[in-house]
């Protein structure tokens, strides 16, 4: 016996129903058990298909998927930082990095002529409402294109995931009410580097990798263009 259309189509309910909810996981662990399920067939050909197919689903374990979905986050966590790195090295090459500079030297001129409390708490509550903002816009985003397709990418997730970071800006905020005025000139400049690449790190995050997300996904699973027409 051999692995049919409907059995495919049954393995996808199969694994939706044992709490994976992505699609591109779903499509790992469908090859995976139709590969094993041919296997047992090879040396129990009177099991049907369900038999076969629970046979298969304990080796798992007791926790099932779990583990395997465990191991992609963490594997598309990796990728993630990957790109957001790829991303990032490019704001200090010519001619980024003359953008890179100027803002690094606005930051350290705004920090010695103003209040330092007021730049911390200026870029903290903006970029927080900045971002929060742009979390409401790619949360719309996400709900039309799921309606369109029905079907969920863990690195999607990932990229569309940016809203994580708004928690980051509470960081600065908390310096206000902490932090010393610093005067030392090159504390200042370490500082303004700081400001700098955490800044460069939440536009990458919350605009340019979302602006590509698709892109990114057409690299990353092969499928995706077909699935989502």
């Amino acid at each position: 016996m051999s692995i049919t259309k409907s059995h495919i189509k049954e393995l996808y309910q199969f694994t939706s129903a044992h709490f994976v909810e992505h699609y591109d996981v779903q499509t790992e662990l469908v090859d995976h058990l139709a590969n094993d399920i041919e296997a047992i067939w090879e040396n129990q050909p009177s099991l049907s298909f369900e038999q076969a197919r629970d046979q298969s689903f304990k080796k798992f374990g007791v926790f099932g998927f779990m583990g395997v979905v465990e191991e992609k986050q963490k594997q598309i966590s990796k990728k993630y930082w990957r790109l957001v790195w790829s991303v990032f090295k490019g704001f200090f090459k010519l001619p980024q990095i003359i953008v890179t500079a100027t803002i690094c030297i606005g930051i350290y001129t705004l920090l010695q002529l103003v209040n330092q409390e007021w730049v911390f708490a200026v870029i903290g509550f903006g970029g927080a409402s900045l971002m929060i903002f742009r979390a409401f816009q790619i949360k719309k985003h996400m709900k039309v294109g799921f309606e369109k397709t029905k079907k969920k990418w863990m690195l999607e997730e990932h990229i569309y995931g940016f809203g994580n970071f708004v928690g980051l800006f509470n960081l600065l905020i908390q310096f206000v009410f902490i932090m010393d005025p610093v005067s030392s000139n090159f504390l200042i400049f370490l500082i303004a580097i700081f400001l700098t690449v955490f800044s460069l790190t939440i536009y990458i995050t919350a605009f340019i990798l979302p602006s590509n997300m698709e892109t990114f996904l057409e690299k990353e699973y092969p499928e995706y263009k077909s699935v989502t027409i």
